[in-house]
């Protein structure tokens, strides 16, 4: 029986092959290079360039990204490498909240999972979000505020909640999430943050928003910034509203900073009628102070006011006087701060 021999290649065949295994001579010395270079977000120097070098073209913030490696409690160690997503991967870490950050203004994440020396077995995760604008971060910030939630001291808008450490800092959101609740993991991951929130100022605009908030409604602590639709409406556009019990009676005090109408009584009346076409009724108000338009919808009493290019009021209130009374305790407030800045200027 003849011995079937398996054929030579062809000239061709060997360039290829040759070819071939060039290209990955290439890709192995690549991935070996880039083992050595430092992940910038790991040293603090992304978002800065070298002499004569252009910034990048999506800087969003004055200041340098915030560096935990550079505050990390002596107490952690990084367990793991420093993730990054951008707006088409951060659902793959956060399924099922990507939407809120990405309406509110995400630009990207950073993540980096920690662990106690003396206890590896109590891990923890920091969560670095950055967003376009202040009042994107304070947004995500306010809107998932746990009910739980302990101001951290000498800070503008940080808490502790059980195994969270979080807060909002000009242009980012902060999260250290914790394994458990466990007291020396939770104190290392909060002074690992603390540091870096204090290190970016933070934002005038919010400041100024909830100043004109009376204290007693403890709008610092409370107050909840949505940015586009509130209550339904689509005409405000950066809302600020702060829950508050008052005589047993709960309601929600707001504030509009921003709205598509041209000025505060157009806005007004743009929301009323708003209110109007989807059940609400006019009631007659106690008082009338600040043009206010009192109103019952399906039971719960809608107070509103214009305020200079401002609108404000009170949401679903249970009683006619109390929501009222909140209402002209507002009006006067901001009233007064008005009077207050323009006889310092």
């Amino acid at each position: 029986m003849a011995v079937r021999t398996k054929p030579e290649p062809s000239r061709s065949e060997r360039r290829l092959s040759w070819a071939l295994l060039g290209v990955m001579a290439l890709i192995t010395t690549g991935v070996f290079m880039a083992s050595f270079r430092q992940d910038p977000f790991l040293t603090g120097k992304a978002g800065t360039a070298g002499p004569g070098e252009p910034m990048p073209p999506k800087a969003v913030s004055n200041f340098s990204f915030p560096d935990w490696a550079q505050t990390l409690a002596k107490d952690l160690t990084t367990a793991g490498p420093m993730e990054t997503f951008d707006a088409q991967t951060l659902a793959d870490k956060i399924d099922g909240k990507a939407e809120l950050y990405l309406e509110a203004g995400f630009t990207s994440l950073r993540t980096q999972r920690v662990a106690l020396k003396e206890d590896p077995s109590l891990w923890a995760e920091f969560f670095l979000f950055s967003m376009n604008h202040s009042e994107s971060a304070y947004a995500v910030f306010s809107q998932q505020r746990r009910s739980s939630a302990v101001p951290l001291p000498d800070m503008a808008f940080g808490y502790r909640a059980a195994n969270a450490v979080c807060a909002a800092a000009g242009n980012f959101y902060l999260e250290g999430i914790g394994s458990s609740e466990d007291p020396r993991l939770m104190q290392a991951v909060a002074s690992t943050l603390t540091p870096l929130i204090k290190s970016i100022p933070p934002s005038a605009d919010i400041l100024q928003a909830l100043q004109r908030f009376p204290e007693s409604m403890k709008a610092h602590e409370k107050a909840v910034l949505y940015l586009g639709n509130a209550f339904g409406y689509e005409g405000f556009q950066r809302t600020y509203a702060v829950p508050i019990l008052e005589d047993g009676s709960a309601m929600t005090v707001f504030i509009v900073t921003a709205h598509k109408a041209t000025d505060g009584p157009s806005a007004v009346a743009a929301y009323v009628e708003f209110l109007e076409e989807n059940g609400a009724r006019r009631l007659s108000p106690v008082h009338a102070e600040g043009d206010m338009v009192v109103l019952d919808h399906f039971g719960f009493v809608e107070v509103v006011f214009p305020h200079r290019g401002l609108v404000a009021g009170v949401h679903e209130a249970q009683e006619q006087k109390v929501a009222e009374r909140a209402a002209r305790h507002l009006w006067q407030h901001m009233k007064n701060l008005e009077a207050d800045l323009s006889g310092k200027i």
